[in-house]
Order: C-alpha cells, then structure tokens, then sequence
C-alpha cells in the first residue's frame, strides 16, 4: 500500500498516536499468545521482523516506462511499503506503528526534474510541493532520523543543504527541540520549539502517555544519515564531451566540498588542488573570503546536521565518463567534514560500489546538440561487463546492444573522533 494511503486512513483529529489509546486500556489489545511469534521469540527480533518487513520494495506491477528518465536500479518502478501489516492487530501495530517513520527516509528531489519520479509517496517531495509532507502528525515527523537529497550541482553548491536542514529541523533535532506543527512554511521551516517544562516534555500525551514508557514522542530524533544524490545531468559539466574533458579541465566532472562555487573559472581546478593538499597533509586554501566560506556545502552539512553519523555519496553519469568519475571518487577518499566536538565525517575506508546499468536508447535530451551521446554511449561502444539490464524484455535471448549506459559509484563516509584518526582540521 502507497504510505499516503495508510497515513490518509487516521482521523483528522488524532493527536496523539493511536497506540497510546489503545495502551490506555490493554485488554483493548489481543496479547496473541497462542502465536510463536510473540509466544517464542523475544521482543528484540520481533523489531528485527517488522523493520525487515516494512522495508520499502519497488511495485514491479507498474513498472515505468523505459524511457522516463526516473526509472534506474532501485527505481524500476513505484516504491511501496507494507504497511497492511500494521493493520492486522493491535499487538503488532503498538510494537511496530513508529518503524516507518524511523526507518523511511525524508527525500527531496532538487535535481534535475525529469528525474522526479511520478508517484511520490508522503515523505518524499520536490521544492514546489513541499506541502506532500504536510499531512504528517508532529509526532510522526519527529521520528525522521534519515533525509536523502537529490540535487544538481548549482543548488548543491548555493545553499541546498542549510534548506533541507530547515526543512527538517536539523538544528532544532540536535537542541532538542520538540515538533510542534509538520508544516513546512514559506520560508522552507519547519515547526519546531523547546519543551514548555519539564512535567509537559516528559508526558506530553497525557494520560495515555502513561502507558507506554517511549519518552516524548515530539522531541524530534537526530539527523544521523544524509544521501547525498547526483545524477547523470546533475552536474555543471554534464554536457561536455569526454573529448572536451580531456582537452580542457573545465569540461570535466568536478566535487570539492570546501570550494564554495566550482563552476566559475578561477575555480575549476578546486577538487585537484583539494586533493594534491590533503594527499601533502595540507588544508587547502582555496582563498575564499569569509562570506564564501560561509557558502561551502561541507561546512553546511556538519553545520546545519551536527549529528550525523553517515554520509552516502551517490554520483551516476554516462559510461563513457566513467573515468571522469573514478577521479572525483579517488579525490573525495581524502575529504574531511568536522564537527565543532572533535568528530570528523571521513571515508569509512570500503571501496567505492559501482553499478553500471543500460536503460533506454534514446531520452528526452537527446534532442539537444549532444551527439557524443547517442555516438559513444551505447552498450555497443562503451563495452564492459556486468551491465545491468534495466529490465528485461520477455523473449530476448541477449541483451540488446543500442541502450544508453550508466554508471553509479557510491561512497560511504562515517563520523569519526579526531583521536582515532591523529588528524587536525582548521576550518
């Protein structure tokens, strides 16, 4: 079932969770205890069950079309989630009713828009209708401990992260801070306050509250994982031809987090300087002056979500710039992002995943002067191993050699003490 679904089934006037109601008066609730499952098995993996099963899984029913740029591995189709199992009695919804909301991900799709899926569900929204996520209960946006943001490399590096953080409340989250109204405003916050004391911040649904020992359901959970995705049209130079990259610097795929803009021309080079500094143990010093320090997407991301733990880098391009992208990848093995405690956000010291898959033959930006595409970047041209198929074709005995093919390297960076490492950074 499409989450929106399950989420438009509660009464409009519920504010506390429906669980609570229900813990209010336990012969409400079925204990099951003629099933093994809450008979036998303990607690801990029950919660192991019901995470495993609520995982979201693409809808192979409705698959999208081959052509509409949205559709790659792991978005083959819509996203669903199982929430039915919530419904089937009360024993497992008072267990389970959070793990949604803890374990699903807020996404906002900032890049390219023929990337935006059609069918976004409740948690997932774009710049222009933010309100998807307006539907959710404070209590329900405070569990939110994961955002994935999907962006062009312009947004990126004017601002994009300390806009998402407002969106989500990742200062606030790191405070404390309870949320009050899920309504994202004009000015992209949200609503989010202290506890008005002590007493209300530690029962704040009343009597109900009483029968379940979780805490304040409103204080907003930490920040603790962020995705950061590009995609193939992403970046500033996707246009280029690998030729042009590799007759001019400027042409190539480029990422420094510390570099503020890197499309203006004293700037280009950024990522190699970055990287020939960190290789020496050098900060580089790019000389920036302190207003566009302010704008570096590293030092916004360890600013505005001071408590992540993880960071996944998701880069795709074409194929045929594959070497491109295994320069940005060496390049950000060395970055750093730190924290104000002592921590740092460093590669986690695993070899980048790659995945290189073949979609359509033709898209919709092939009607622009980018020849090189439809020239180089075919099955036929590129060549390579463990290609895989976006989908297969029922009766074809060999994949077909005229479609487009991509490649996604991912990148797993984790927060780190400097002590652990014996490296300093002056930001």
């Amino acid at each position: 079932m499409p989450l929106q679904n399950w989420i438009a089934r509660w009464p409009t006037n519920l504010h506390v969770p429906l669980a609570l109601t229900f813990l209010e008066d336990p012969s409400s609730i079925n204990a099951q205890s003629g099933s093994p499952l809450f008979a036998r098995l303990p607690g801990e993996l029950r919660a192991s069950i019901w995470s495993f099963a609520l995982l979201p899984y693409e809808d192979l029913d409705s698959p999208y079309d081959l052509h509409q740029r949205c559709a790659r591995p792991g978005r083959t189709a819509p996203l669903r989630v199982a929430v039915d199992l919530l419904r089937t009695c009360r024993a497992i919804y008072v267990e389970a009713f959070l793990i949604p909301f803890q374990t699903l991900p807020v996404v906002l799709f900032n890049g390219d828009g023929q990337d935006v899926p059609p069918n976004l569900n409740l948690l997932e929204c774009t710049p222009s209708k933010m309100d998807r996520i307006f539907r959710l209960k404070p209590w329900q946006f405070a569990q939110i401990t994961s955002v994935e943001l999907t962006v062009q490399q312009y947004v990126l590096e004017t601002g994009a992260i300390e806009r998402v953080s407002g969106m989500v409340g990742g200062q606030s989250r790191h405070k404390g801070h309870e949320a009050r109204n899920s309504r994202i405003f004009s000015s992209g916050h949200t609503t989010f306050i202290e506890p008005r004391n002590a007493a209300y911040s530690h029962n704040p649904c009343g009597k109900a509250g009483k029968a379940l020992s979780m805490g304040n359901l409103y204080v907003g959970k930490k920040i603790t994982h962020f995705a950061l995705r590009m995609y193939r049209t992403d970046w500033w130079t996707w246009s280029s031809s690998p030729q042009d990259g590799q007759l001019h610097p400027s042409g190539r795929l480029r990422l420094e987090p510390m570099a503020n803009v890197t499309f203006n021309e004293s700037r280009t080079s950024s990522m190699i300087a970055g990287y020939e500094a960190r290789k020496e143990g050098r900060d580089p010093d790019f000389g920036l002056d302190e207003f566009e320090k302010q704008g570096r997407w590293g030092m916004q991301l360890v600013e505005f979500l001071p408590d992540l733990e993880t960071l996944e880098l998701v880069l795709e391009t074409f194929a045929v710039k594959e070497a491109q992208l295994d320069k940005v990848i060496e390049c950000a093995k060395l970055w750093t992002f730190p924290f104000t405690d002592g921590h740092h956000l460093r590669w986690n010291g695993k070899p980048e995943t790659t995945l290189r898959w073949q979609g359509a033959a033709e898209y919709s930006y092939d009607d622009g002067d980018y020849g090189w595409i439809q020239k180089q970047n075919r099955r036929g041209t590129v060549g390579g191993e463990n290609i895989q198929l976006l989908r297969k074709q029922e009766g074809d005995d060999a994949p077909p050699l005229d479609g487009q093919v991509f490649v996604i390297k991912t990148l797993i960076f984790r927060r780190e003490r400097d002590a652990d490492h014996g490296y300093s950074y002056n930001a």
